[in-house]
């Protein structure tokens, strides 16, 4: 069996047990219901739609499921996905969050690991995951912002937060291994080497 149709099994799965828990929850609270949003992809910079992209977010009172599907990336080009999560977003300085808002602990925020992926030649990239509250794994801080939570809260009120699904480049793939691991799981791999940059984003407010 590959890799693509692993990656569809399991986040079909994902998706189900999302919804299951949302109809058993749903026979004893009303907001324990699923809810799902879908939302454009943009530029990081918020100025340009990505044509032929969009994301999804679906949360319950347990868990929440992402997808995003993008385009305009340079291919063998390594780019990582990261869920930029708001978990108190009523203390944040703007409406719909923004990256320096991790650095105010009142927002109770979450810089954590998505997936990675070299681009093919079309230039597309196609993630999805599944965050259950309380999950922190792969939390990564921020040097920048030295108030942030550590360690990481994780997902704590999915209904309740905004989330920002964020793509990010880390130049071309590497020829060693080692270095090549590093772009594809961590937020600063091969950023000593290569540019990296925050470059699209979609974001799902409370």
């Amino acid at each position: 069996m590959n890799r693509t149709r692993l990656t569809v099994l399991y986040c079909s799965a994902a998706l189900l047990t999302l919804a299951l828990a949302g109809n058993i929850s749903s026979q004893s609270n009303e907001s324990g219901n699923v809810k799902t949003s879908i939302a454009k992809v943009k530029s990081f910079d918020g100025l340009a739609v990505i044509p032929y992209a969009g994301a999804s977010l679906s949360r319950n009172n347990e868990a929440a499921f992402a997808t995003i599907s993008t385009s305009g990336l340079t291919p063998d080009h390594v780019v990582t996905l990261w869920w930029a999560i708001f978990n108190n977003p009523e203390f944040c300085a703007t409406p719909a969050c923004a990256p320096s808002d991790l650095n105010n602990p009142s927002v109770s925020g979450s810089l954590q690991f998505g997936g990675g992926q070299v681009v093919g030649l079309n230039g597309r990239a196609d993630f999805g995951g599944y965050l259950a509250v309380g999950d922190n794994t792969g939390f990564h801080l921020l040097p920048q912002f030295p108030l942030m939570p550590n360690p990481a809260p994780g997902l704590v009120n999915p209904k309740g937060a905004t989330i920002h699904l964020v793509v990010r480049t880390h130049g071309p793939a590497s020829a060693d291994p080692t270095i090549l691991n590093q772009q594809l799981t961590s937020f600063g791999g091969g950023c000593s080497v290569n540019p990296c940059a925050n470059i699209q984003a979609a974001l799902f407010l409370q």
